[in-house]
């Protein structure tokens, strides 16, 4: 309509006459104020939206706690290299390095696992940018990495599939002086958010690692830091299968001891969790909204880990 305006109204050149239809003046003008109005508004519009998904109001500082506590749940881009090359491999993949770029063969790995990747025999990944055109950026949210993940935790938690990873397992390391037991667990939290009478709820998961050394009867519990220490452990010396399943199994008679203090453990995770909400709702200017987590135990153990020290002079632990 805009277009079509200009055209019949313009001025010939040199003269003060008008090209115009009898009427059309008349007709047009309310339909370009209107057009003017309507564009207006869609500014308006895109303008507060953009105000709104920027949450210019919040301040890094105010909520530098939580955005680091984001960034260490969700890794770093040599975590997810890591993982990938050692399931890859342990599924019979071979991989080869050159420069930076990373070439997986699959031709022996399982039907099942290539099935899920969707992937053909061997393809070339990259784990930082920038990538060529021939080359996959493998980053935590890529198909192949989330496809992997989902296979091995699926296999894990499945009794009745081979699985190159375990829910349970004893090795002998150089990285302990002492029995230390590493508990791999899953905390569920109902964030309930209340405005008036009505209250909306949302399931939060996370995964906490714990550490202890000793019987579950008198556990040392270890701090987080060293926890986490204890996954990067590597196996110092052989160990029996019968001895590995007997340090599981005994864990495992007194776990009953351990979970009072798991249990407590939630409990400070939730008031943590809701903390962490209050600031973030706080920053944003977020009000006339009441905030609580509800813990719902009992914590899911998904894995038991043993560490044993390695036996000095013959000595048998």
């Amino acid at each position: 309509e805009a277009v079509f305006e200009g055209l019949l109204m313009r001025e010939k050149a040199g003269t003060d006459a008008q090209l115009l239809l009898p009427g059309l003046e008349k007709y047009l003008r309310p339909k370009k104020e209107g057009l003017y109005t309507k564009w207006e508004d869609s500014a308006d519009r895109e303008k507060r939206s953009r105000t709104i998904f920027a949450q210019e109001t919040i301040k890094v500082e105010e909520v530098a706690r939580e955005v680091e506590a984001a960034r260490s749940a969700v890794g770093s881009s040599q975590d997810v290299a890591d993982f990938t090359i050692e399931a890859l491999s342990s599924h019979k993949a071979v991989v080869s390095r050159k420069n930076r770029h990373y070439r997986f063969d699959l031709r022996e790995a399982p039907r099942a696992l290539c099935d899920i990747l969707e992937f053909q025999e061997s393809f070339t990944g990259k784990f930082d940018l920038p990538v060529g055109d021939d080359v996959l950026y493998l980053s935590r949210t890529h198909p192949i990495v989330e496809g992997l993940a989902a296979h091995v935790m699926d296999t894990a938690l499945d009794p009745k599939a081979e699985s190159v990873a375990r829910r349970a397992g004893a090795i002998r390391t150089s990285a302990v002086n002492r029995r230390t037991t590493v508990l791999l667990t899953r905390f569920r939290y109902d964030i309930v958010a209340a405005r008036g009478r009505n209250e909306r709820r949302q399931l939060a998961e996370e995964c906490r690692i714990f550490a202890f050394k000793g019987a579950p009867s008198s556990a040392e519990w270890l701090d987080d830091e060293a926890a986490e220490d204890l996954l990067m452990a590597e196996p110092g010396a052989n160990i029996y299968p019968e001895l590995a399943g007997k340090s599981v199994h005994s864990i495992l008679k007194e776990f009953d001891h351990l979970s009072p203090h798991l249990e407590e453990e939630m409990g400070q995770r939730a008031k943590a969790l809701l903390d962490a909400h209050r600031r973030v709702r706080t920053a944003s200017q977020i009000k006339g909204i009441r905030y609580r987590v509800d813990p719902q135990p009992p914590p899911d153990v998904l894995g038991i880990y043993v560490y044993l020290p390695i036996p000095t002079g013959g000595e048998q632990r």
